[in-house]
């Protein structure tokens, strides 16, 4: 399955390339380098990835030159002085505009190496192959990339990866935690979009075949993303659960996947006050069947308050929430502190 994502003119500015045994296909090459030829090829990847990575730069090796820099696991890697490091040695790599960066690796790392491709001499192309679940539904996609200061995300660029590469023969290998993990974002992608695959999670839980998570919860991310690349509009619909999961995220130090199903709980508490939203129970036994947390322990609503109130999507009429109407009937509306009270209430910030 493949997918574009285009400009406002049509053109085609990422290919999204889903498919199982890709990497291990004799069309590797052609498919991260296409028909450019870059000089040189900078790859970042983390220790999880590192095995995927080098065999992928031995598969590019043979018409050209590539270096491999391993960058720390997780929001670890999501750090300023994380990437400075890696200016410094593109710097040695003497790496030019017409070359080319590859990130193969999970969520954050995607992330901190789109967000290096896009500021490195004010942009060189990237090609992104995720090797988790959460990176190939969420991170990857999309072209928003982002290091964590103070707060989680807060600096930041638009700007598209030139394609996106993903195995699924490679994500059925992962272990559980890290499927569970994914599966947060992607049953997110369903409750604010596809029916289908919310029935599909209900069903059939983490047994749920990954290629068609995938390719449905890439669909929907895309659709959004070709409507409003810059999250002035629809594009914020994918925040949801993710005001409070990010916060959360942070205080309790939770994967970004645990945070997610927390939020989302959360989010669904403030639809049903806000919207009169009628599925909470209905999202909550499927958060449930996927083994995601539905609360948490030890955050005070202070901390969570003051996390909330980072959060980029303040707006000057306050706070912004993705809420539902019902499951793919998603909203963005402002709501008061009595709001975000409760649905931190809701999973357990008192």
């Amino acid at each position: 399955m493949a997918v574009e994502i285009t400009d406002r003119y049509g053109a085609v500015v990422c290919e999204i390339v889903v498919e199982p045994g890709l990497l291990s296909a004799d069309s590797i090459a052609y498919r991260v380098i296409g028909d450019r030829s870059p000089g040189q090829i900078a790859m970042f990847a983390q220790p999880g990835s590192q095995p995927a990575a080098q065999q992928l730069a031995v598969d590019l090796g043979v018409e050209h030159p590539v270096s491999l820099r391993i960058l720390p696991d997780r929001d670890a890697a999501k750090q300023l002085a994380v990437v400075e490091g890696a200016y410094l040695w593109l710097n040695q790599l003497e790496l030019r505009r017409s070359d080319l960066i590859v990130a193969v690796g999970g969520g954050a790392l995607t992330d901190v190496a789109g967000f290096i491709a896009a500021t490195y001499l004010r942009g060189v192309d990237i090609v992104l192959v995720p090797t988790t679940l959460l990176g190939a539904v969420d991170a990857a996609i999309g072209g928003k990339s982002a290091v964590n200061v103070g707060g989680k995300n807060l600096a930041g660029a638009f700007r598209h990866p030139r394609s996106v590469l993903i195995d699924t023969d490679l994500l059925e290998q992962l272990p559980t935690h890290l499927i569970k993990e994914g599966a947060a974002e992607a049953f997110k992608t369903g409750m604010i979009a596809d029916l289908d695959l919310v029935a599909l999670y209900e069903d059939r839980g983490l047994e749920a075949p990954l290629h068609e998570v995938v390719t449905k919860s890439v669909r929907v991310k895309a659709d959004i993303v070709n409507r409003d690349f810059m999250e002035s509009d629809v594009r914020a619909w994918l925040n949801y659960g993710h005001t409070i999961g990010h916060a959360v995220e942070v205080a309790a130090g939770l994967s970004h996947g645990d945070a997610v199903a927390v939020g989302m709980v959360a989010a669904a508490a403030a639809s049903e006050r806000v919207l009169g939203f009628t599925e909470a129970r209905r999202q909550l036994a499927v958060i449930e069947r996927l083994g995601l947390p539905i609360a948490v322990d030890g955050v005070s609503a202070e901390d969570a308050i003051q996390l909330v109130a980072l959060d980029k999507k303040q707006a000057a009429d306050g706070l912004r929430m993705t809420l539902l109407e019902s499951i793919a009937s998603p909203t963005v509306i402002p709501v008061d502190d009595a709001t975000v009270s409760l649905a931190l209430a809701a999973v357990g910030i008192a």
